[in-house]
Formats: C-alpha cells, sequence, structure tokens
C-alpha cells in the first residue's frame, strides 16, 4: 500500500463512472487513473463491474476478486472446505483479512479492489456487494483516506445504485461526480436517465451528473446528442471521447493503458477532467 499525507486534499476527487453495457466505462475510467498517476497523485480504484476488466487495463495481476472469498466462505461454512477461520475472530475481522491478503492489490500510484462474480451456487449478487461494503469501510477507516483520489468502475446499468456500497466509499464527503458514459444511441441516453432517476431518489451525497459520450467522431453527430442530451433528459455532456486505434489495439491484446502515448482518446479524457479543475 503506498501511504501518503493522511490529511485529505481540498483538490480529492471520487469519480463513478456508470451507464450501459459496452459504452466504454472501463476504459474511460482506466484513463482517469492514469492522468492522476501522471500528476503524482495516488488513486484507490473499485472495479465493481462483475466482468472484471480493469485490471487489464491497468496493467494489474488479478488473481482473486471479494466474489471469490465469499465463495470461500461460504464453502468453508458448508464444510465443503477446511474452516481456516480462528475461534476467536468475528466474520467480518476474517472476511476483511482475507481481502487484504487475497483482493487489495497495490500498484504504484493506484490501488485495486475488484467486486468479481458471486457463485453459481449462491447465485445472487446481494452478499458479494454486502460484504463488499465491510471490506470498502474497513480499508478506509484502517488506512486513514491515504488516497488523493477514488475512481469506481460501475457495473452496467443501475444495480449498484440501490445499494450501499457507494455510500460507503462517499462517506462524510460524498461523491464528486458521476460520469455515465453514452456511445450516442437513444438507450444509453435512457440508461443515463435511470442513473440519474436513481441518485435523486436516494443519494443526496452525490454531486454533479455529467454525460460522457465515446467513440463518436462525426462533429453534427456529437451537436445532435449535446442537443438531446440537454433538451429530452437534462443532461450535459462533458467531452467527447474520440474512436482510438491504439486504444482498441490494447483492449485486443490485454495490454495496460498507463503507459500509453500520443493517445487522442486520453488527450480527450484528460481535457474533460482538467475542466472540472480536478
Amino acid at each position: 500500500m503506498l501511504l501518503v499525507s493522511s490529511v485529505i486534499s481540498a483538490s480529492m476527487a471520487i469519480i463513478a463512472f456508470s451507464g450501459k453495457g459496452g459504452t466504454g466505462k472501463t476504459t474511460l475510467a482506466a484513463l482517469s487513473v492514469k492522468y492522476f498517476a501522471e500528476k503524482d497523485e495516488v488513486t484507490l480504484a473499485f472495479d465493481m463491474d462483475p466482468d472484471a476488466h480493469l485490471s487489464k487495463l491497468l496493467g494489474l495481476p488479478l488473481t482473486k476478486t471479494i466474489g471469490h472469498v465469499v465463495d470461500h466462505i461460504h464453502k468453508e461454512k458448508k464444510l465443503e472446505l477446511e474452516p481456516q477461520k480462528p475461534v476467536d475472530v468475528s466474520d467480518v475481522e476474517y472476511f476483511y483479512s482475507r481481502v487484504m491478503s487475497n483482493v487489495l492489490i497495490e500498484g504504484d500510484k493506484t490501488d485495486l479492489l475488484t467486486l468479481g462474480k458471486p457463485s453459481s451456487d449462491i447465485d445472487c449478487y446481494c452478499p458479494v456487494f454486502y460484504w463488499a461494503e465491510h471490506a470498502v469501510t474497513k480499508i478506509l477507516k484502517s488506512y486513514k483516506m491515504p488516497y488523493m483520489h477514488i475512481v469506481v468502475d460501475c457495473d452496467p446499468g443501475t444495480e449498484i445504485f440501490p445499494r450501499k456500497i457507494l455510500d460507503r466509499i462517499a462517506d462524510d464527503r460524498g461523491i464528486d461526480y458521476v460520469f455515465t458514459v453514452l456511445d450516442g444511441s437513444r438507450m444509453s441516453l435512457d440508461t443515463a436517465q435511470d442513473i440519474v432517476n436513481e441518485i435523486n431518489k436516494k443519494h443526496s451525497n452525490f454531486g454533479k451528473v455529467y454525460g460522457i459520450c465515446n467513440r463518436v467522431d462525426d462533429s453534427k453527430t456529437q451537436q445532435l446528442i449535446k442537443e438531446v442530451a440537454k433538451t429530452k433528459y437534462g443532461l450535459e455532456i462533458i467531452g467527447f471521447i474520440p474512436t482510438d486505434q491504439e486504444i482498441v489495439r490494447r483492449s485486443l491484446v490485454n495490454q495496460s493503458m498507463m503507459d500509453i502515448t500520443d493517445s487522442s482518446a486520453y488527450e480527450a479524457m484528460r481535457e474533460a477532467l482538467k475542466s472540472l479543475h480536478i
């Protein structure tokens, strides 16, 4: 774990990337982490997408997820595996110790915690999200917030918003920005509207929600998207991220985005973040 000052900087940002599946949330989350790393600012990244691809784009060696730990403890309790929990240790402390030793990945300027999928015999995300809330709370309290920034790659759609895990990440200061990623389709705008509705219902500690459009390069289409997003959905577009063949290539070969150079997508993501004075 990379420790920096425990005093939270006024410029600290907590950002959640949300949206319809396939819009490029994970890629934009990774490019944001790269932006903070280039500023020499330490980030805690949460991969809350069950597909768990963020580690690949950050160049971090994922071996276990919270889902794996939940499965393991579940099997211990069913005596399918030999129990390893000491009798004088609570379930929460035992779970946390396994997360710290097996799931939390410590990088150079980035630490990563990955949700992952539940097992087929559990057949529900609820236990994984429930235990993830404990892990998030414990990690942030134990390390006294040594991170300058937190970046969350949400699962597709609105599943994460009725749950408490974003509240645990936000703690007392709230989520600063929710970026809902669009691909130019009305479906992605409809999902963005659903996300805004979920936030308005239950999350008063969330800051500004922006749309950020990915892989739409035609200027006339971009203008139309901005107009439709604003007039029909009340959503401000903070930026357009162009199609970038180097991003495509790296995604195909599971190569990290952290050392990418001459990237039009990264430059656009950086400008979007700078426009918010992050």
